[in-house]
């Protein structure tokens, strides 16, 4: 991901001084595309890596309302079959949501972060419609913001329709552990 954000940011560079140099419009547009996708990836980077500073020793409240799975979210999941494609989506570090290496408070917690940092790259991905002052082309501004805000949703998605599950087994797994222990006593 960072070699393709430095290869972005060359190419925003290199076809901004083409247009500078021979004032072709095609270089203009050139420029416009790798900066927006300069913009989209070097963003997400960042904030992934300032939410992970942030809250990476935070303890979450995963009954404080934001955290909470409304009625609606449950027919909204059904609706788009999550369960059938959640799975299949990509993930920028596998490694954080593995059940068979990460304990239930740690998943719970990295899907918490997930979320916030999806929360926040959804907002921010409508920054690029400040380039339809000076570059025009609104169309093309409106359609990328929505659709990487569209994106991100998906993630968001994901992690609320995932973290009630995994609470439930955290308090199974809390309980049979109380049940254990008590009939060894």
């Amino acid at each position: 991901m960072y070699v393709f954000m430095i290869v972005m940011l060359v190419f925003t560079v290199v076809s901004r001084i083409l247009y500078a140099v021979l004032r072709v419009d095609a270089f203009l547009s050139i420029y416009v595309t790798f900066l927006t996708v300069f913009y989209h990836f070097s963003m997400r980077i960042l904030v992934g890596e300032c939410v992970t500073l942030i809250f990476r020793n935070r303890e979450f409240h995963y009954n404080a309302g934001w955290y909470q799975q409304h009625r609606w979210e449950e027919k909204l999941y059904h609706i788009l079959q999550i369960k059938h494609w959640k799975g299949k989506v990509i993930t920028a570090k596998p490694e954080q949501f593995d059940m068979k290496q990460r304990t239930y408070q740690e998943l719970l917690h990295n899907m918490t972060q997930a979320e916030i940092v999806h929360e926040i790259i959804m907002i921010l991905s409508f920054v690029p419609l400040l380039g339809i002052v000076p570059y025009g082309a609104p169309a093309v501004f409106i359609m990328t913001s929505i659709a990487a805000c569209l994106i991100d949703g998906m993630f968001v998605i994901i992690q609320r329709y995932n973290r009630p599950r995994v609470l439930k087994l955290k308090e199974r797994m809390a309980n049979r552990t109380i049940r254990i222990y008590e009939e060894t006593k």
